[in-house]
């Protein structure tokens, strides 16, 4: 037992090193990653908390949007009761700098607002006024997560084709790879599928993730023509939702759980990616407002 506890504290130094080796490499502007499902319930907001996590215990600069609107909790996993949040910028009573919250390792969150109705259902005129006053931050960070909402809607459409990426997270259920199908499909209609990362959570083992995502790989080849690029596996583990019960994540919680390497696995191949080509936060923002300005497509 102590030679496997050792070996697991190897590999989470070994990978954490991996990631901070990219720090010193100058980065240019923020990368924005776009991280989403088909359906709830596959644990996209812990998968997105957790990426951000260790990017940022990293030495990275990180901001992490909670962008489920409606549904927001990123706040509530990481226990923390946030004095304003993005209601308070709908309303015009707070900018977004003023209701930045400080996470832990130095994460910075923009709080959502979790059940508040009016936030689910925001005018796409009040959401370009976020989206330009975070366009201010590009200097002062290198990565932009975005928890997204579940499913397919305009504001989630418009977030995951002007994000440099997107984190399509899915489990080995058969719902939520049809579900994650059907999110590939419609990102295929806007010409945005070749942005699309898959990451399998919540698998048994690494043999039910690795056939999960073969799955979903072949028919979105064979009905599609899209070429899926799978970035990772997250074992089911108990770690997860016991940090949860504490109001904690399962990073910080339990470093060397299975969930938690796996997921610092990930993180360190998006340290890898190349800067080549990364235009920043203001050509996001303009992105998500010229689509957002459009008229939305039939069929």
């Amino acid at each position: 037992m102590n030679d496997q506890a050792e070996r697991l504290r190897f590999l989470a130094r070994t990978l954490q090193d991996q990631v901070r080796s990219q720090v010193f490499e100058a980065v240019q502007n923020c990368r924005v990653i776009a991280v989403t499902s088909g359906k709830g319930g596959v644990g996209k907001t812990n998968l997105a908390l957790g990426l951000a996590l260790a990017l940022a215990k990293a030495k990275y600069r990180v901001l992490l949007w909670d962008a489920d609107l409606g549904l927001a909790n990123v706040d509530i996993i990481l226990g923390i009761v946030p004095k304003y949040n993005l209601t308070h910028v709908l309303k015009g009573e707070r900018s977004i700098r003023e209701v930045l919250i400080e996470g832990p390792a130095g994460l910075r969150v923009i709080p959502g607002g979790s059940g508040i109705e009016e936030i689910a259902n925001v005018e796409p005129l009040v959401l370009t006024k976020i989206l330009r006053e975070m366009a201010a931050l590009d200097s002062k960070l290198d990565y932009l997560f975005i928890d997204t909402g579940a499913g397919i809607t305009r504001q989630v459409l418009a977030v995951a084709l002007a994000a440099t990426e997107v984190m399509l997270v899915t489990t080995p259920e058969p719902t939520a790879l049809t579900d994650a199908y059907g999110m590939i499909k419609v990102l295929k209609n806007h010409r945005g599928a070749h942005r699309i990362k898959l990451i399998v959570n919540m698998a048994k083992n690494e043999r039910e993730g690795e056939a999960a995502a073969e799955k979903l790989v072949r028919v979105a080849r064979q009905f599609l023509g899209v070429e899926l690029k799978v970035v990772g596996y997250v074992p089911y583990d108990r770690a997860v939702p016991d940090a949860v019960k504490k109001n904690q994540h399962y990073y910080l919680a339990s470093p060397h759980a299975p969930a938690s390497l796996s997921t610092l696995k990930i993180a360190s191949s998006l340290g890898k990616i190349k800067k080549d080509g990364n235009s920043g936060l203001k050509d996001f923002v303009e992105q998500v407002v010229s689509f957002l300005q459009k008229k939305p497509r039939e069929g």
